[in-house]
């Protein structure tokens, strides 16, 4: 433990001092750990590289900021880059949601015109929903009703992330048949 200690220290102390060979040896020691890290998060590839990149990028900018009294080299680079794995998931899902608010503003835009006609899709899409799975209709109201993430519908219904894609992809699946059924009669 004291030699990875001195390690760290004498890799950081190195690149204080603007040595680059220090950054290569880094990125060898904990090159493979923080992209891990990285693509647990991220799950695409080239945005966990760039994660991976710009994590040590940041330790070659501020290798000041390490402390090694508060851990380990390679702890402090697998926090950085959880954190700027997450700060790049929400900005993806803000840029998303946004982009799903011009689409809704742009559709009620359109339906507006004629009230009646809403209703009736309101009514449609409530008659539809009550007709998919409790687990369905709960995912699909949280995320779509209550605006949140498949990763906070995950955590408020306590189920894996995976649960709760499946449950919103099968619910929409389902509930676009039905609503397609609706308009054919």
């Amino acid at each position: 433990m004291g030699r990875k200690r001195d390690v760290d220290a004498e890799v950081v102390r190195r690149l204080q001092d603007g040595d680059e060979d220090a950054l290569r040896e880094a990125i060898g020691l904990h090159g493979e750990v923080v992209l891990g890290m990285a693509r647990r998060i991220l799950f695409e590839p080239t945005m966990a590289e760039e994660v991976a990149q710009d994590t040590f990028l940041t330790l070659w900018r501020r290798p000041g900021a390490f402390d090694p009294s508060r851990g380990s080299l390679k702890t402090f680079l697998v926090g950085v880059a959880r954190n700027k794995a997450i700060d790049l998931v929400r900005k993806e899902e803000a840029r998303s949601r946004a982009g799903d608010q011009l689409m809704a503003e742009a559709e009620t835009a359109q339906t507006a015109e004629n009230p009646t006609e809403r209703l009736e899709e309101r009514r449609e899409v409530r008659e539809a929903l009550s007709r998919l799975s409790e687990v369905q209709r709960e995912a699909i109201v949280l995320a779509y009703f209550g605006g949140r993430t498949y990763r906070e519908v995950a955590a408020e219904l306590d189920v894996p992330e995976g649960t709760a894609k499946t449950r919103l992809r099968d619910g929409l699946i389902k509930l676009k048949d039905l609503l397609n059924k609706s308009s054919t009669n």
